[in-house]
């Protein structure tokens, strides 16, 4: 679920994009096992289980979003670490939703650098474009009339970060929810969600954490790494409220800049799916 093309949605956790421990960012999230785990409440709790339900609803009433978003990366590994700033719109459509993720500046290893970058999608197509290289690159995600349900955490091609059926987190992941820690969004609930080794969200997913508002129901901040504990991303969104929700957002508004126009094109047609699957 997790690869190359689909950061843009776990940033509009995104993921999900977008997604903890043994990082400078160690402090917004506890070990593994939880902290304080005395009061840590797991899975189906009645607490746990009611927040799932709100995020799941959130799906139903959210027509559009916009705001911005701070998207951290650490690499552990080659001890690298970037920050990306930028915004986030999302608009239900048909046959599919649209959503745009823009950034315009970027943070690498202490050294600011004004590289933009574009992830939109719109229709079937997933197109990514970058102002350093001057690539834009165009991937046919849907077959033409092709309908995707981004909420099903199953199939969809990137799942949306909010909305997701209550069973479904249940039946792939083992959910506690865990006791504020400094440095949390206020007023928010955190979920810890690691893959159950049955599902195929293992192979991807080391663990993920959730910090969901009270009062909107949606993600203040999503934290994600991966299967070998090598890969850290850290979605903020700051200044998503109420006014960030439901606001009218047309269809002309999920576009690329002009700038981009001139940029080398890459197509990458949708590959047919073996007999079966």
């Amino acid at each position: 679920m997790l690869n190359q093309f689909k950061v843009g949605s776990c940033m509009l956790a995104v993921v999900m994009a977008a997604a903890l421990p043994n990082a400078s960012f160690g402090q917004n999230a506890p070990d593994q096992d939880g902290a304080n785990a005395e009061v840590t409440i797991s899975s189906t709790a009645p607490e746990v289980v009611s927040i799932l339900e709100r995020l799941e609803q959130a799906g139903k009433d959210i027509k559009t979003i916009r705001c911005k978003v701070e998207f951290k990366t650490e690499d552990t590994l080659n001890i690298t670490e970037t920050t990306r700033y930028g915004s986030i719109q999302f608009k239900r459509a048909e046959p599919n939703p649209m959503f745009l993720v823009s950034f315009d500046k970027m943070v690498a290893d202490g050294t600011v650098l004004r590289q933009k970058v574009w992830y939109l999608f719109r229709d079937r197509w997933l197109i990514e474009a970058n102002s350093k290289s001057q690539n834009r690159i165009d991937r046919e995600i849907l077959e033409p009339g092709e309908q995707a349900d981004f909420f099903d955490l199953d199939k969809a091609p990137f799942p949306m970060p909010f909305g997701q059926k209550k069973e479904q987190i249940l039946k792939n992941f083992e959910v506690k929810l865990i006791p504020p820690q400094p440095g949390d969004p206020d007023d928010c609930d955190h979920l810890l969600c690691k893959p159950k080794d049955e599902s195929g969200l293992a192979r991807d997913y080391g663990r993920l954490d959730y910090y969901v508002s009270r009062k909107l129901n949606l993600p203040l901040r999503i934290l994600v790494e991966d299967a070998p504990g090598t890969n850290l991303k850290v979605a903020d969104f700051e200044d998503l409220t109420e006014k960030s929700i439901n606001m009218d957002l047309p269809d002309s508004a999920f576009v690329l800049p002009k700038e981009t126009d001139g940029y080398h094109k890459t197509t990458e047609p949708k590959r047919p799916q073996p007999p079966g699957e």
